[in-house]
C-alpha cells in the first residue's frame, strides 16, 4: 500500500489548495517534506488524520473539536453571509487498484465573532482498477468507512503515522489499543482470532453452538438438562460479558493511569522545581528571621557598650586634665560634707569626744570638710577614675564584636537577598501551580481500581469456566439421552469436525504467536542495536507485550525505567521498524504461493528525529527505506543532512511561510515534475 498523493484546501495553516504527490518509486520511495519549526508540518500529518478518518490527533491537554480546521486568513475574510470549504483528498493504491478518498467541511463565519461554524460535511470513497481511472467506482459511505479501515486500520495509525513529538511517552506512543492486537493483525495473527471466534468463542451465535442447538433427544431429564444447559451458557454469556465491560474499563485506567504518568513524568522538572521553592521559601523564612535576630543583638551590643569605647578618649583627657588642676588628693575614701556637718550639729564625734568651740578636734574636722566635695573634687575624682577602668574592662573587645555583628548582619542580608533573587527566578520558571499531591493521589485510585477490577474479572472468569465444565458434564449425559436418529448423528458429526478445527487452528495459533513473539523479540534487539550505538542496553517484549529497555549490569540485565527523551523514541522506533519490517517480510513469502496477509503499510514520519542524536538520526533513516516501501517525512530541514537518504528520495518539498502572512504554502524544490497520474481529480 502506497500513498501517491494529498491535496489541502484551507486546512488549518494551508490557505486555498496546496498538493503533495508522494514518489511511488520501488528504489526511490522516500518524499521528504522540509520546514522550519511552526511553519506547518504537523499540520499535514494531520491532513492525513483528517482524511483517512475525519478527526486529527488532539494533545493531551485538548479536544479534537477545540481545534479549527479552517485557515484562520479565510475565516477573516469571510463575510457574514460567506461559506468556505476545508478539503482534503488522498490518493493511494496497491498491487491491484487505486483509491480515492475525499472529505470536506463546509463553513459559515459567526460574523463579527472569528468563530467557524460546520454546517455540512462529505465524505467519499471512490476504488479503481490499476490504470483505468476513469472507471472508478463509488462506495456507498457507510461501507466506505469499513473499507478504510481494513486498508489502514485506524488503532494502528499510531505505527504507520508516526509523531516525533508524542512518540516520546512512557507507553509506546501514547498508544491505547492493546501492542498484542496490534501486533496480531499486522502479522496476519488476527485472521486466527476472528476464525475461532466465529466457531466457538462469540458464545451463542457461534458455529458450534448452533451446531449442538439443532441436537434433540427427549424425556423430561434430558428437557431438565438441556434448560440446565443453556442456562449455564446464559450465565457464562453474562459472565463474559461483564469481564468484557471491566477489561474495557481497565484499559481506560490504563489510559488514565499512562497519562497521569505521562503528566508526572512531563512536569517532573516542574515538581522538582516546586520543591525546591518551598525549600527556598523555608530557607527564606528562616534567613529572614536571622536577619532580625542579628541586627537586634548589633543594636543591644551596641546600645549596651558603644558609649563605653566612644568616651575612652575623653575619660582619659579628663583624667589628665583633672589631675594636674586638683593635685595630690587628701579626702577620705567615701567621706562626705554632709557627713562632717552631721557631726558638728550634734556636737559629738563618732567616737564619742565632744567637739567644743575653739577645740583642736574642731579644727581637724574643718580641715578635712575643705577637702570634700564641693570644696574639693579628689574624692570624686577617684570615683571617677574607678569608672573609667570599670568601662575600659568592659569594652575591651567591644571594636571587634561590633564589627563581626554588623558582618552577621551584612552576611544573612545577602543571604536572604540571594535567596529572594533565586526564589524569584524559579517563579518565572514555574508557569503554573500542579498540584503534584492530588495527581499522585488520582494515580493511586486508579491502581487501586484496577486492582478491584481485576479481582472482579478473575472472579468472573473462574465462575465462567466452572460454567464451562458443567457443560461439558452435562452435555455428556444429553448424549447418552440423544435419540438415535440421522438427522442427529449428522449435526453431532458436524459438531465434532468444528470442534477438531477449532482444537487444530488454537493450536497452530499459539504456536504461530509463540514463534511470531520469539522472531519479534530477536529482530527488535537486532534493529535497536543497528539503529543506536547502545552496547550495554537492549529492549524487548514481555509475556503482555510490554516494550522495555533493559541495561547491563554485573548481575545481568535490569529494566531500565528513567528513560532520556531519546531513549523512549529509540525504543519506540526500534518496535515500528520490526513490526513492518516482519509484515513486509511475510507478505513476501507467500507472494506467488498463497494469498498475500496484505500490503505493507507506508510510513509517515513527523519531526521523528527532533530529540535524537546526529549519528542516531543517520543510523535509523538508513534503515527505513529497506523495511517500508514507501517513506514520507516531515523535518527540519538542519537534521535532514544527519539522514543520508539523498540517494533515496523521489520527492522533495519545502514549506514556505511569508513574515507577512499567517498561512504557509507547499512547494516541489527538486526540480522533478509531477506525473499526471499523481494529480488530483476533481
Amino acid at each position: 500500500m502506497k500513498f501517491r498523493s494529498i491535496r489541502m484546501k484551507n486546512f488549518m495553516r494551508y490557505k486555498g489548495e496546496n498538493h503533495i504527490a508522494f514518489s511511488c518509486d520501488p528504489k526511490k520511495n522516500v518524499t521528504v517534506v522540509l520546514g522550519d519549526n511552526t511553519v506547518g508540518k504537523t499540520t499535514i500529518a494531520q491532513a492525513f488524520r483528517f482524511g483517512l478518518y475525519g478527526a486529527i490527533q488532539a494533545d493531551r491537554r485538548r479536544r479534537g473539536e477545540d481545534y479549527v480546521l479552517l485557515n484562520n486568513d479565510v475565516l477573516a475574510l469571510m463575510d457574514a453571509d460567506g461559506r468556505a470549504e476545508v478539503a482534503v483528498e488522498i490518493l493511494a493504491e496497491d498491487a491491484d487498484r487505486e483509491y480515492r478518498i475525499y472529505r470536506s467541511v463546509g463553513y459559515t463565519r459567526a460574523y463579527p465573532k472569528m468563530i467557524a461554524q460546520e454546517y455540512r460535511k462529505t465524505f467519499s470513497l471512490h476504488i479503481a482498477e490499476k490504470g483505468h481511472a476513469d472507471a472508478e467506482v463509488e462506495i456507498k459511505e457507510e461501507k466506505a468507512e469499513e473499507v478504510i479501515g481494513e486498508l489502514f486500520p485506524r488503532d494502528l495509525s499510531h505505527y504507520f503515522l508516526f509523531d516525533g513529538e508524542r512518540w516520546n511517552d512512557v507507553s509506546v506512543g501514547g498508544v491505547r489499543e492493546n501492542i498484542r492486537d496490534s501486533v496480531h493483525i499486522l502479522t496476519g495473527l488476527s485472521a486466527y482470532q476472528r476464525a475461532l471466534w466465529h466457531l466457538k468463542d462469540m458464545g451463542s451465535a457461534s458455529v458450534i453452538r448452533k451446531y449442538k442447538s439443532r441436537i434433540t433427544g427427549s424425556g423430561a431429564l434430558y428437557e431438565n438438562l438441556e434448560k440446565e444447559r443453556r442456562r449455564m451458557e446464559r450465565d457464562i454469556e453474562e459472565c463474559e460479558r461483564q469481564a468484557g465491560i471491566i477489561e474495557i474499563n481497565l484499559r481506560n485506567y490504563e489510559g488514565k493511569i499512562r497519562d497521569v504518568e505521562r503528566e508526572l513524568e512531563e512536569n517532573k522538572n516542574t515538581e522538582l522545581l516546586q520543591a525546591k521553592r518551598k525549600t527556598l521559601q523555608v530557607l527564606g523564612k528562616s534567613q529572614a528571621e536571622r536577619c532580625i535576630a542579628d541586627y537586634k543583638l548589633l543594636v543591644t551590643e551596641y546600645s549596651d557598650k558603644a558609649y563605653m569605647l566612644f568616651a575612652r578618649p575623653m575619660v582619659k583627657a579628663a583624667l589628665a586634665m583633672v589631675k594636674a588642676v586638683a593635685g595630690e588628693r587628701r579626702d577620705i575614701p567615701h567621706m562626705r560634707q554632709a557627713s562632717i556637718d552631721y557631726i558638728l550639729r550634734t556636737g559629738v564625734c563618732i567616737c564619742g569626744t565632744p567637739i567644743r568651740e575653739g577645740s583642736g578636734e574642731l579644727e581637724c574636722l574643718l580641715e578635712q570638710r575643705s577637702y570634700l566635695p564641693p570644696a574639693d573634687i579628689g574624692s570624686l575624682l577617684g570615683e571617677f577614675e574607678r569608672t573609667a577602668r570599670r568601662w575600659k574592662s568592659r569594652s575591651a573587645d567591644t571594636g571587634t564584636e561590633l564589627v563581626q555583628a554588623a558582618k552577621r548582619v551584612d552576611a544573612a542580608v545577602r543571604e536572604y537577598e540571594e535567596t529572594g533573587s533565586e526564589l524569584a527566578a524559579l517563579e518565572g520558571k514555574l508557569e503554573e501551580e500542579i498540584d503534584f499531591a492530588a495527581i499522585k493521589g488520582r494515580l493511586r485510585d486508579y491502581r487501586a481500581e484496577m486492582q478491584k477490577l481485576s479481582n472482579q474479572k478473575g472472579v468472573l472468569q473462574g465462575r465462567a469456566e466452572n460454567g464451562r465444565r458443567r457443560i461439558e458434564r452435562i452435555e455428556s449425559e444429553m448424549k447418552s439421552l440423544e435419540a438415535q436418529s440421522a438427522e442427529n448423528q449428522k449435526w453431532r458429526e458436524r459438531v465434532a469436525v468444528a470442534e477438531t478445527v477449532y482444537a487444530r487452528m488454537s493450536k497452530d495459533f499459539a504456536d504461530k504467536e509463540k514463534k511470531t513473539f520469539l522472531e519479534l523479540n530477536e529482530r527488535i534487539g537486532q534493529n535497536f542495536s543497528r539503529m543506536f550505538h547502545a552496547q550495554d542496553k537492549k529492549i524487548l517484549l514481555d509475556s503482555q507485550y510490554n516494550i522495555r529497555m533493559e541495561y547491563r549490569t554485573e548481575l545481568g540485565y535490569r529494566e531500565e525505567k528513567n528513560l532520556s527523551e531519546g531513549e523512549k523514541i529509540a525504543r519506540n522506533f526500534a518496535f515500528i521498524v520490526t513490526i513492518m519490517e516482519y509484515s513486509r517480510k511475510k507478505k513476501q513469502q507467500k507472494e506467488g504461493r498463497d494469498a498475500a496477509l496484505g500490503d505493507t503499510l507506508p510510513i509517515v514520519l513527523d519531526g521523528p528525529f527532533s530529540k535524537l542524536g546526529d549519528e542516531n538520526i543517520r543510523l535509523i533513516a538508513k534503515v527505513l527505506p529497506e523495511v517500508s516501501e514507501q517513506v514520507i517525512i516531515f523535518m527540519l530541514e538542519k537534521d535532514w543532512k544527519y539522514t543520508g537518504l539523498d540517494a533515496y528520495v523521489g520527492a522533495r518539498y519545502s514549506i514556505e511561510m511569508e513574515a507577512d502572512k499567517a498561512y504557509a504554502s507547499v512547494r516541489r524544490t527538486d526540480g522533478i515534475p509531477e506525473c499526471a497520474a499523481a494529480k488530483p481529480r476533481q
